[in-house]
């Protein structure tokens, strides 16, 4: 998707956004525009399990955005004309006893890392990746970390703890770009992290074409996590904004949501029900 806009004092600025795997194609020098693009790049989410399963953790998110609290490594291109390869994650998918990790993506030289996958009460931790999962009901789960790919500035954060393992309570959400996802309670799973704003694919005074609503407006949200899990009787956590999925009461979470690298929600516990939570590509 291919848009231009007008800022103030009069710059024009060219959007291009990919939702599939593809090629930014650079047709002319730079002589007239300069050498240096602004990108945002986020991952995959990872994905939810069932059975009392944590949160996905949102997929990595980078960006050189300019005036951007995030804002990290500079991406140049050449002053002759070339092709740039674009890898657009995908989220991982759900399963049990774990989701799986969602899938990097790339930009030319960037690369953001997919969210780490939650567990559903089995014998392991939840995934490390951009952002990491939430720890499921099992004593033994801990939550997944993350910025797994050791960025500066960090492209994720951490997963939330579970409540009162191996007993009645909530799991931990996935984390979010924005922040790490909170710990499950005793009457509720976590919420997942809340990504962030980034305001890159139109007008910063316009509603942004990508990305979710969030507490600031103008729209711009990604990479929010998964909502985490609850036990029977308990109610699942909300996913982060940014197109973190909801752990829904009682059954299979919310997927994240499509084009936003959120992570998908955990289960809340029944046995008539399966993870279904793939996270968000």
């Amino acid at each position: 998707v291919i848009s231009d806009y007008i800022t103030s004092p009069g710059d024009v600025y060219r959007a291009h956004i990919f939702t599939s795997s593809g090629a930014f194609q650079v047709t002319d020098d730079t002589s007239d525009f300069g050498d240096t693009v602004e990108y945002l790049v986020v991952a995959g989410g990872g994905g939810g399990a069932n059975y009392r399963s944590g949160g996905g953790g949102a997929g990595g998110l980078r960006t050189n955005l300019s005036g951007h609290p995030r804002a990290g490594a500079t991406f140049t291109v050449s002053a002759s004309p070339g092709s740039y390869p674009v890898a657009v994650g995908g989220g991982g998918a759900a399963g049990y006893p774990a989701g799986a990790k969602g899938s990097n993506s790339n930009f030319g030289p960037i690369s953001s890392t997919g969210g780490g996958h939650s567990r559903g009460a089995a014998t392991g931790n939840a995934g490390d990746g951009g952002s990491g999962g939430g720890a499921d009901w099992n004593a033994y789960s801990v939550e997944g970390a993350g910025n797994e790919g050791s960025y500066s500035p960090p492209e994720g954060n951490n997963g939330g703890n579970s409540a009162n393992p191996n007993s009645a309570g909530g799991q931990g959400g996935g984390g979010g770009a924005g922040a790490v996802g909170a710990d499950g309670t005793t009457p509720t799973g976590g919420a997942g992290g809340i990504g962030l704003q980034v305001l890159i694919s139109g007008p910063p005074a316009s509603t942004q074409p990508m990305g979710t609503p969030g507490p600031v407006s103008g729209g711009g949200y990604f990479a929010g996590g998964g909502g985490g899990g609850a036990d029977p009787g308990k109610a699942g956590g909300a996913g982060g904004k940014g197109g973190g999925g909801d752990a829904t009461t009682p059954g299979e979470g919310n997927n994240g949501l499509s084009s936003t690298g959120g992570g998908g929600g955990g289960a809340v516990y029944n046995p008539t029900f399966g993870g279904n939570s793939p996270g968000g590509a």
